[in-house]
């Protein structure tokens, strides 16, 4: 029913089976060069990374703006300030939309790239929710 094979590898003359040349089994081969690229391209990727922001932005204010039109949606136009010696980047705004009687509607996120060190900045969170908010209240999100 089955047949049993056996492969042979023929060994040519200065070479072991496995193949390393007569070398002394610590240096049987060099790594290859695709493995050093690697390492390589990791350590740039690494240095490329976005690093951790210095800045302390502040939220200085939000207003809700709510359109006349029912079917545009409200936006809360909030106000940051970066007091830090240094730029602010990555940094995320999380606002709270809520409704008549403090109920909460929707929480939405903006986001500003980099704010310079003691430079303002805006952004706006968009609420397309219904019923209608009637505040926004918006904080940083721990970074």
């Amino acid at each position: 029913m089955f047949t049993i094979c056996s492969i042979s590898r023929r060994i040519q003359p200065g070479r072991s089976a496995a193949g390393d040349r007569g070398r002394p089994s610590g240096l049987a081969r060099r790594p290859a060069p695709v493995a050093a690229i690697l390492v390589i391209l990791g350590v740039l990727v690494a240095a490329a990374s976005p690093a951790r922001a210095d800045g302390t932005p502040v939220v200085q204010g939000a207003r809700l703006h709510t359109p006349p039109d029912s079917h545009e949606p409200q936006r809360a136009l909030v106000a940051l300030q970066n007091d830090g010696p240094e730029a602010a980047t990555h940094v995320t705004v999380l606002c709270t939309f809520t409704g008549t009687g403090g109920a909460i509607l929707d929480t939405q996120t903006a986001a500003v790239p980099i704010i310079a060190a003691g430079a303002a900045a805006s952004t706006e969170a968009i609420y397309y929710g219904w019923p209608r908010a009637t505040a926004v209240a918006c904080r940083l999100e721990p970074r």
